[in-house]
């Protein structure tokens, strides 16, 4: 029994260490915000309503967090997919939207702002989109008058989200 005891905390303590690790390698990857995505262009949302006026075509609106692991492999294995990437470009607005903005944003003649809930908190226009519902990777798609038209939940692969994407109505 003595013998197992040393044995359990280095086992414990080993565990621990690595996972700690991991975690420190995946908080250190999003905070450098970056999508291994090339010429791929996200718009801001505050970017929005000058774009529709130019010329009106439907949004898809990327709603993540910073902390999500399950964002980050969509930005890279779904969004990094060409024909999907062509087919959005043509069809779409592409917005990215941190559902944890602390900033206030403005939308449709609406200011939303951040509620601090829980361990993160928050923006109200996230929630909005969302009908509360709060999941992440979630994919919003609004028509060329910016009403839903759809709210995807979840990691979708290219094949998937290319299918569901062109079911919409134009």
């Amino acid at each position: 029994m003595r013998t197992l005891k040393p044995f359990f905390i280095l086992t414990l303590l080993f565990s621990f260490t690595t996972i700690f690790q991991s975690c420190y390698q995946d908080a250190k990857a999003v905070n450098n915000n970056e999508i291994k995505v090339e010429n791929f262009k996200w718009h801001s949302i505050n970017d929005l309503a000058t774009l529709q006026q130019k010329n009106p075509k439907k949004v898809l609106i990327d709603i993540y967090t910073d902390w999500c692991k399950w964002c980050k492999v969509m930005d890279e294995q779904t969004f990094g997919d060409e024909a999907l990437r062509n087919y959005l470009k043509e069809e779409f607005y592409l917005i990215k939207l941190n559902a944890e903005d602390k900033n206030a944003i403005q939308f449709k003649g609406k200011e939303y702002k951040f509620v601090a809930s829980g361990r993160r908190g928050y923006n109200t226009l996230a929630a909005e989109l969302l009908e509360g519902k709060m999941a992440y990777p979630s994919l919003v798609v609004l028509d060329k008058e910016l009403n839903i038209l759809d709210v995807m939940k979840g990691f979708k692969d290219a094949t998937t989200l290319k299918k569901d994407l062109s079911k919409l109505p134009l």
